[in-house]
């Protein structure tokens, strides 16, 4: 299998527009698990990885896009957005291959870069993984999905490019990266915030998934903040100086 990176030579655009977005904060609001809700600078709802019945109650979710980064059943319920969204699958029909994706919605720019939910190059059962990247309001959020990759290649890190928020599973278990391994993914792609997710609750079902909570990834790091809410806006402005973990609730 090929991994294959869409990069863009040039994109003419008028300049008042994007000032006009910039100004916009983008609201991020976390709905557990690794479901996201992202209202992006100009308006556009974009929902991530909407779960199944893992034991989160489903919440009422409206958005215009839908992004899946993989067809596991925790992170495909795209039935439970409404408002008619379009929906965007990171991997091909029986998830093989990878879609191609990059896709402009006015001021927001969404971008897929190919990756893999273990750390055999796919051929395992749990197979391949897809990054989402979404541009908007100047900054760059990206959501990396099952990542199951201990380090990133040279190509995935030009192709996310600079990261301003980095969504990444920090619940180990035999399903993602382990704990060591998100904190190395960390040091690669060095956002200036870090928001774990995919970690044990006690809302996740059964109570026998092998998982951790969030706490062994948060050992040992200055600069933590829980935030009390589980939405958070943004503007470039407003960004920490120094990398900062932001453990957002779920309800």
């Amino acid at each position: 299998m090929r991994i294959v990176i869409a990069i863009v030579l040039g994109v003419a655009v008028m300049l008042v527009p994007i000032v006009s977005a910039q100004q916009q904060p983008v609201s991020i609001r976390y709905l557990g698990w690794s479901f996201f809700l992202i209202t992006a600078a100009d308006g556009l709802r974009i929902a991530i990885d909407p779960y199944g019945n893992i034991g989160y109650p489903f919440p009422s979710v409206e958005a215009d896009v839908v992004l899946v980064t993989h067809e596991h059943g925790d992170h495909n319920n795209v039935g439970l957005v409404r408002g008619n969204p379009q929906i965007f699958r990171g991997l091909a029909p029986g998830a093989r291959d990878w879609n191609r994706i990059y896709q402009r919605f006015g001021g927001t720019l969404i971008y897929a870069v190919p990756g893999f939910h273990d750390n055999e190059f796919g051929t395992t059962p749990r197979g391949l993984d897809t990054f989402f990247v979404i541009e908007s309001g100047g900054l760059r959020i990206a959501h990396l999905g099952d990542i199951g990759q201990p380090t990133l290649s040279e190509g995935q890190l030009r192709a996310l490019k600079t990261i301003d928020v980095l969504m990444i599973p920090v619940g180990a278990g035999p399903f993602t990266v382990s704990v060591a391994d998100a904190n190395r993914l960390v040091d690669q792609i060095r956002p200036r915030i870090v928001i774990p997710m995919h970690y044990k609750t006690p809302m996740r079902q059964p109570p026998t998934w092998p998982g951790v909570d969030e706490r062994p990834f948060l050992e040992g790091k200055p600069n933590v903040r829980r935030l009390g809410s589980h939405t958070h806006t943004l503007t470039p402005e407003h960004l920490p100086a120094t990398m900062q973990v932001v453990v957002m609730e779920w309800q």
